[in-house]
């Protein structure tokens, strides 16, 4: 990709620019999965070990789990509780939402429910406070799900397993790509 897109001209790529982090030993995904209180997807896991520890990827790359990252919302005492959902939802639509569990509650004027999502280790930046998840406890375990919850759209799942949401970001990127392109390097990605 980083040959096909030099100029970084993809939606977040000059934050990754199509670099990863140095694969990670298996003893520190061991520490990982020790801190957060999980077994980790084998997808994401190999991907960790076998690809790298973080960086290139969809929208502004993959959260690094051994780097402090702002936008990574990841909670070890809420990656230890089950995700208890299987189809898309909002909070912002329950009954009295912020007498939920794992609710809290802004009040600018409305009340705004946050969920404080169960069971999710957060991989993605979106943007605009909009992130993805990897469910590492609990219903829909290795599933990948949209925290949408800062536009007031929910949270859905967008893929069965994180491999398959990293396949459909290298797919998107390629087929945006000119044939040309593609061509001067023989197909490859």
């Amino acid at each position: 990709m980083r040959e096909l897109d030099p100029g970084l001209t993809a939606f977040g790529a000059s934050s990754h620019e199509y670099r990863f982090y140095p694969p990670l030993p298996e003893s520190e995904v061991v520490r990982l999965e020790n801190r957060l209180g999980v077994k980790l997807p084998s997808d994401y896991r190999r991907f960790l070990m076998r690809v790298g520890g973080g960086g290139a990827g969809p929208f502004y790359g993959i959260f690094p789990p051994d780097v402090e990252d702002p936008e990574d919302i990841t909670s070890p005492d809420q990656t230890r509780k089950p995700f208890r959902w299987n189809e898309g939802f909002n909070p912002m639509e329950w009954e009295n939402p912020c007498a939920q569990e794992d609710v809290s509650c802004e009040d600018e004027g409305r009340p705004f429910p946050v969920l404080q999502v169960p069971g999710a280790l957060y991989i993605c930046n979106y943007g605009c406070a909009i992130r993805f998840f990897l469910v590492v406890n609990g219903t829909s375990y290795g599933k990948v799900w949209i925290d949408r919850q800062a536009d007031e759209r929910g949270l859905e799942p967008v893929c069965r397993t994180f491999l398959e949401w990293y396949e459909n970001w290298l797919d998107r990127e390629l087929s945006n790509r000119p044939v040309s392109a593609l061509e001067d390097n023989g197909g490859d990605a």
